[in-house]
């Protein structure tokens, strides 16, 4: 996957593996981004769940499926953890609250830091910044119907790109397109109801990007993109409110 060429208006997106204490807090140049092995989290699950509040731990244990209910105790614990150690609290007095779009938010706007969270099988991230920021992660796989998928949830222009993407590149085209639209839905605050009303770069040879935009919900500063690859095969796409060019940096 392409990644973005440093320029005067640069941020950084450092990536880097999840630990289990976390140092400073990101400044107004950077993106830090937290990459979570579900299956060896830093933190004991058990000690993650007590990172809850009493609702969230209520809420975990109507989970069904064992993996879910897992998954949704390493997130939420993770994000717990890093937004306390950021905001000097314990994990499970960090004030929430929720947007329409059910995106977790912080109550205190005034302390300027702005997260996501988003997971697949096996892997999380975590993202936190200054600025609005979203983030989307996929196992890169064959899909059967991608091209039903893309006539559903694209735009008519992006189903155009689509198309007319040689037959080696739809897969990472596919990938790329959804991606980056959760991942600019995510950061702002909007639902999947909105995935038809803004353009994304899909042609993987080209830097990622929102071209157009049809909503209000996405006016403002734009949208910046950037991509990885993680382990595993998976494709990780990270937005962030502003027209800076994202660089992905693998140093935390």
């Amino acid at each position: 996957m392409r990644v973005s060429v440093e320029t005067a208006n640069s941020v950084r997106v450092r990536v880097g593996a999840c630990p289990a204490v976390f140092g400073r807090a990101p400044d107004d140049g950077e993106v830090l981004a937290w990459v979570v092995d579900l299956a060896t989290p830093p933190v004991d699950p058990d000690e993650l769940f007590r990172w809850l509040t009493s609702e969230e731990q209520v809420r975990a244990q109507r989970y069904r499926i064992a993996k879910a209910r897992e998954q949704f105790v390493i997130g939420r614990g993770l994000l717990r953890g890093l937004l306390g150690a950021y905001l000097g609290t314990r994990p499970d007095a960090v004030e929430l609250t929720y947007l329409p779009s059910r995106k977790p938010m912080l109550c205190d706007a005034t302390c300027g830091l702005h997260f996501n969270v988003t997971h697949t099988d096996g892997i999380a991230v975590l993202a936190v910044a200054r600025r609005r920021v979203g983030v989307d992660v996929e196992i890169v796989r064959p899909m059967r119907d991608a091209d039903g998928l893309v006539g559903r949830y694209f735009s008519p222009a992006e189903c155009a790109a689509y198309r007319a993407l040689p037959e080696d590149a739809k897969q990472a085209g596919f990938f790329r397109g959804w991606t980056t639209k959760e991942a600019v839905i995510k950061a702002a605050g909007a639902t999947v109801a909105c995935l038809a009303d803004f353009d994304v770069e899909l042609n993987p040879s080209h830097p990622p990007g929102v071209l157009n935009a049809r909503t209000e919900l996405l006016a403002g500063d734009g949208w910046a993109l950037a991509e990885w690859a993680a382990a595993g095969n998976v494709a990780v796409a990270v937005a962030l409110e502003g027209s800076d060019t994202l660089v992905i940096e693998n140093s935390i």
